[in-house]
């Protein structure tokens, strides 16, 4: 009973089985109910129902050879008949498809594109087509993006799922030479377009964000590492405007003017988003950040009409800038 439960809570999609059991039988393997159990983790009754719905309900020429002891086709097939597939799901899909252009020249591209091309392979021609004009209707445009070696990104991606050390060079933005780093990667994220590995810096004993087109000469060492439980990639992240590491704990309050703060306040900028609505039109928007860097490169890109409102240092940086800028002008 608690095997049979077992196989229950790991049961696949009938679509995904019915796919893994058309390419065994297309390959010639001459699979069995007990083989496809084992390998789909589903029951082998599951597996006797699914080679009659295909043999029946989808009169595929399948049959049983009792010397090979296994299902197999009697005539070539090239793809399953109809998959059922819904709208909603076609237009995901199409975006998936389109979204994956984001990854070209990293390691994943390459995974991602073979996975979805086998998908889009057991697709009736009808939904293909479908799916072609759709990914030629829609498109992304991801901004700015840094170039960084498949070999690099994979030595980062490695040390953060086998728990391993990394060293590498690291040029900091404005250092004219490069310092040799090591970091326990904990988590690998990619922010408008650029790869940032963040985890913790042994030589600082704290934890850091690094920019892998400014990294080079990666490699992995042999020492092994654990995240702590109280590291949240989420958090980490959420606690910033933008990618900077947090140095502490902010309450940002910005005032935008009409006309700029009807388009502020469409969008959300930062989790932690509250607006306040005012009669003459303005807005006061709040923010809890642990760095003020990016967000006063972002007040001051909206000119007159953003003000910051608190804290003081956010204020005093706003105007340091703005003095060094109007003495360029001057």
């Amino acid at each position: 009973m608690a095997e049979d439960s077992k196989i229950h809570s790991l049961k696949r999609p009938a679509i995904e089985r019915m796919l893994r059991i058309h390419q065994e039988l297309k390959r010639g393997l001459y699979p069995n109910c007990s083989t496809l159990a084992r390998a789909l983790e589903v029951s082998t009754k599951t597996i006797a129902r699914d080679m009659d719905f295909i043999r029946d309900r989808m009169l595929m020429p399948v049959e049983y050879h009792p010397s090979k002891h296994g299902y197999y086709y009697t005539r070539e097939v090239e793809s399953l008949p109809t998959i059922d597939i819904s709208e909603g799901e076609l237009l995901a899909l199409s975006i998936a498809q389109k979204a994956m252009d984001h990854y070209k020249g990293t390691p994943f591209e390459k995974p991602l594109s073979n996975a979805l091309n086998k998908l889009a392979a057991s697709l009736p021609d009808t939904i293909t087509a479908n799916l072609t004009a759709l990914s030629e209707t829609i498109s992304f445009r991801h901004g700015r993006t840094s170039q960084v070696e498949d070999s690099l990104l994979n030595t980062f991606t490695r040390s953060a799922l086998d728990k391993v050390e990394v060293s590498f060079d690291y040029r900091k933005l404005g250092a004219k030479s490069k310092e040799r780093r090591t970091l326990q990667t904990y988590h690998i994220t990619n922010f408008l377009g650029k790869w940032y590995a963040i985890g913790l810096d042994t030589g600082r004993d704290a934890i850091r964000t690094f920019l892998l087109s400014r990294a080079s000469s990666a490699k992995l060492n042999q020492t092994r590492f654990t995240i702590p439980e109280s590291f949240s990639a989420e958090e980490f992240l959420g606690s910033s405007f933008g990618i900077y590491s947090p140095e502490g704990k902010h309450r940002v309050k910005i005032k935008f003017l009409n006309p700029i703060s009807e388009y502020i306040s469409e969008n959300v900028w930062h989790p932690s988003q509250t607006v306040e609505y005012h009669g003459d039109g303005s807005i006061t928007v709040s923010f809890n950040l642990g760095s003020l860097v990016e967000v006063s490169s972002w007040i001051l890109s909206w000119g007159e009409n953003a003000i910051a409102l608190s804290p003081k240092a956010l204020q005093n940086q706003i105007k340091d800038t703005a003095l060094k800028i109007a003495e360029h002008y001057s």
